[in-house]
């Protein structure tokens, strides 16, 4: 059997009305985290079906219920003033939300709609940032589909595990931020005021669609030289045997 969710049942009005592409199917793309407009018309915008239903197939059992658990407080018609416009609107989009509605009313009359949902995924790379204290960093990370926002994305210091975004502690939250708040997919951080602390690896991290890791090197501050970095790995006692050979040759 097929499965039909109910999403909504109203409208109780004498007339009847014909719908704009009776027995077809309409395709449309839609973000998550965003809303989609699902179009249902009489071609007469006065009249009004006695009722109409929207249906959402999913398998093969058949669940009827006036409002669905998953879409409660995110479904409602549209435009309420227009009798023939019976379109619904969806909000706060997820990935489960994609596809195939049904709007019908009483006597079989319908017209499909296949929604497909895209959702933020970002590419598990890795990449290097040159930087130099005292100047600013952009971090970049972006999900495969810019107009797509995660649930709820993060981004940590791998060496500490301490996340910096999003973050309460004042003297970082005026270093750190989102580089560009108007592009829902672009989760990229900018980190102003560099210290040598700041230097090392970074996660950002989308929940539910992986994580992508960047690291932060300085330029202009020279390595650990050969002679001190000899001395850290070289214990004192292995330099005692040449002493040892030098004094015996003394008394020869």
């Amino acid at each position: 059997m097929q499965v039909c969710v109910y999403l909504l049942l109203v409208l109780h009005v004498a007339e009847g009305c014909t719908l704009e592409n009776h027995g077809g199917i309409k395709e449309i793309t839609a973000y998550t985290r965003e809303s989609v407009l699902l179009p249902c018309y009489c071609t007469d915008t006065n009249s009004t079906p006695e009722t109409v239903i929207w249906k959402k197939e999913n398998g093969n059992s058949r669940t009827t219920i006036t409002l669905s658990a998953e879409y409660r407080d995110r479904v409602q018609l549209f435009n309420s003033h227009s009798p023939g416009n019976l379109s619904l609107l969806i909000s706060h989009l997820t990935e489960e939300d994609g596809g195939q509605y049904r709007c019908e009313t009483k006597w079989s009359a319908s017209t499909g709609i296949r929604l497909t949902v895209k959702g933020c995924a970002l590419d598990h790379s890795t990449t290097s940032i040159r930087a130099r204290l005292g100047e600013s960093v952009l971090l970049p990370c972006y999900c495969s589909e810019l107009r797509a926002k995660p649930k709820n994305f993060t981004w940590k210091r791998v060496k500490s595990q301490i996340e910096i975004f999003p973050i309460d502690i004042h003297q970082e939250r005026d270093r750190v931020q989102l580089f560009n708040s108007h592009s829902p997919g672009n989760l990229s951080l900018l980190i102003s005021h560099l210290t040598e602390e700041d230097g090392g690896w970074y996660k950002c991290e989308a929940e539910g669609s992986g994580y992508r890791d960047i690291e932060i090197i300085f330029e202009g501050i020279p390595p650990p030289t050969p002679s001190s970095t000899l001395d850290q790995i070289i214990p004192t006692s292995a330099a005692e045997p040449s002493s040892t050979v030098s004094s015996q040759k003394g008394k020869s």
